[in-house]
């Protein structure tokens, strides 16, 4: 797609009749390009080869595999609540190997697994004796730690020790600054990510103690947060016990083109509508699920949907971008398929999906009737196969359904898709 292409979808045609909105799109788009190696469009796509490469190498991890990028885009702190063994590390390893570093004069990439062992010499750096003896202050020799990385791993977070928690990891968080002696260093941090096995019990939940309490600073620095779950599917566990581990990709994404975009997200335009719906979903959310989202919260997500943006190419947020506030909004496991249902439900893809739905089962049952007419008058006519085919077909299509709305009756459209399959197959078997 040219780019002149790629602009009619970064506007609302009929906002400005006189064409301002089309010179502003292709003005925003020149301001990104003017700063990378290559055009928009080939950088997104190189995004999205890396995204389609890790999905393709590991197994059920799309949704991870998304939050990452998008938090790496935006320059947002993530962290990933799962059990070990699931691959959160492996696949981060994965988006640093296909990271370009030429042109970066720190730490590539740090990683450090948090716990009661680890003193913020492991995290910070060794302290200069000599210079404390002198000054009676701290200064560190940080380099090759995380004041000097430009993306950091720290795995089993929530197992930091308060001497780490108290030592200026929360200013680095915050306000990407290290404060090192005298003086106050900007560290070269691009992106942090960090996983854990359990999230801190919420200042409201009965069973809260105080280590949830100290534990709860920490985490809300954490704007991304994202379920990795096992694999379910015994196909994909077959799959990935098959894998070539060595599988690798061609694609290269330089650091200084992700720094270009990180420091002009403001290039996206996010059009008032879609700052009403955040808003009208962040209202719901409080009144009806009682899950509270914070004025801070809900400015900084913005930077999520104009990742989402990037990813696709555009330079101008759509409806579809909300769904990066899955990512955001929530903060208990529980809350998680809330979250994402009022996003379907602000941006009508239930309506469309139901739809969807519909044609799909319509189209496995006119393939059915179809080759029933042509196989009928053939000696190895077997009806009973045909009509087991097409059930089978319909379980996927009814599996694939439940993937994406695990309670149907929420979404009309998608609930009447969904008894219509479920009414198709009981038909069906009555004739096997």
């Amino acid at each position: 797609m040219t780019t002149e292409n790629r602009v009619e979808t970064d506007y609302d045609k009929n906002a400005k009749p006189d064409g301002s909105a089309r010179a502003e799109a292709l003005e925003r788009r020149a301001g990104l390009d003017a700063g990378l190696s290559m055009d928009l469009n080939e950088l997104s796509t190189k995004l999205r080869g890396i995204q389609d490469f890790l999905n393709r190498k590991y197994y059920e991890v799309d949704t991870f595999v998304e939050c990452i990028l998008l938090s790496m885009i935006s320059r947002t702190n993530m962290i990933a609540l799962g059990p070990p063994g699931i691959a959160k590390s492996a696949i981060l390893r994965e988006i640093v190997n296909v990271i370009d570093f030429d042109v970066f004069n720190g730490t590539p990439y740090f990683h450090i697994q948090m716990g009661t062992d680890i003193s913020p010499n492991n995290v910070l750096g060794a302290p200069d004796i000599e210079y404390y003896k002198r000054h009676g202050i701290v200064k560190r020799a940080y380099q090759g730690f995380l004041p000097d990385a430009a993306i950091a791993f720290c795995s089993e977070f929530y197992r930091i020790s308060d001497q780490v928690a108290n030592s200026g990891i929360l200013t680095i968080l915050n306000e990407g600054e290290f404060k090192n002696g005298t003086e106050t260093v900007k560290t070269n941090l691009r992106f942090f990510m960090a996983d854990t096995n359990f999230f801190p019990k919420q200042s409201d939940d009965l069973d809260a103690d105080e280590t949830d309490f100290r534990l709860q600073a920490l985490h809300d620095r954490f704007l991304s947060r994202v379920l990795v779950s096992p694999l379910k599917d015994d196909d994909n566990k077959v799959r990935m016990i098959l894998m070539d581990d060595h599988t690798a990709t061609d694609i290269k994404l330089s650091l200084k083109d992700l720094m270009w975009l990180q420091d002009h997200l403001e290039l996206v335009a996010l059009p008032e509508n879609i700052a009403r719906a955040m808003v009208e979903i962040s209202n719901i959310l409080t009144k009806k699920n009682k899950i509270f989202i914070s004025p801070r919260r809900l400015k900084l997500s913005r930077n999520l949907i104009r990742a989402s943006a990037l990813l696709s190419g555009r330079v101008t947020c759509k409806m579809e971008d909300l769904m990066a506030l899955q990512f955001t909004f929530w903060q208990k496991e529980e809350d998680i398929q809330r979250v994402r249902d009022v996003i379907l439900d602000t941006i009508g893809i239930p309506e469309s999906d139901g739809r969807k739905y519909d044609k799909m089962a319509l189209s496995i049952m006119q393939e059915l009737q179809s080759n029933l007419d042509n196989t009928h008058s053939l000696p190895t006519f077997n009806p009973e196969k045909l009509y087991r085919q097409a059930v089978s077909d319909l379980t996927k299509l009814l599996e694939m359904i439940l993937k994406k709305y695990p309670v149907p009756e929420e979404h009309p459209a998608v609930e009447k898709a969904f008894r219509q399959v479920e009414a198709e197959i009981r038909k069906l078997q009555l004739e096997v």
